[in-house]
């Protein structure tokens, strides 16, 4: 048998620790890269959770703001409805359709919904308000001064003044 001699023995020793080095920094290195790996997998996953998190809220504010428009829009119709009611007091629907260019059945829906809603609201009390004037304005600004009483129908109130004379003269001229 051949003994080994003390040489190659220290070069063994020697390329032993060397590859137990590489070993140990390629081990070090793996569990570096694994680390790095299982960092990045946590970090999408909480993108995802803060994504997620961030569109219920958006949901959430998008449903209340939608909400409160709703409830805007509502306010500003029922003020469209009192000024159309208004104007039909003073003037007949198609020159009402006419000034807002909207249509006569357009008109007629917004005058039947205002009528509808002062239906369900208590008429407010009128036992200590004085006696209703003829003092109004034009759109330019000036004064109306010409006597004008309301009567009721079905479609609301009409007026029995300057409004239903030119109403009735235009219709003897078509005639």
């Amino acid at each position: 048998m051949a003994q080994r001699s003390p040489r190659k023995s220290a070069r063994e020793v020697d390329a032993r620790e060397r590859v137990r080095a590489r070993r140990a920094a390629h081990w070090e290195r793996e569990r570096r890269l694994e680390d790095l790996a299982t960092d990045y997998e946590l970090a999408a996953q909480e993108i995802e959770d803060v994504t997620e998190a961030a569109e219920e809220k958006i949901a959430a504010y998008a449903a209340r703001l939608r909400g409160q428009a709703r409830t805007a829009e509502e306010e500003l119709r029922d003020r469209q409805a009192r000024s159309v009611g208004q104007m039909l007091q003073l003037d007949g629907v198609r020159s009402v359709a006419d000034r807002l260019g909207e249509s006569v059945e357009t008109i007629r829906k917004v005058a039947a919904a205002e009528s509808a809603s002062t239906q369900e609201d208590p008429p407010p009390d009128r036992s200590s308000a004085p006696a209703a004037t003829t003092a109004r304005e034009t759109p330019t600004g000036q004064p109306v001064t010409a006597s004008v009483t309301h009567t009721g129908t079905p479609h609301g109130p009409t007026l029995s003044g300057p409004a239903e004379e030119r109403a009735a003269s235009t219709r003897e001229e078509k005639g």
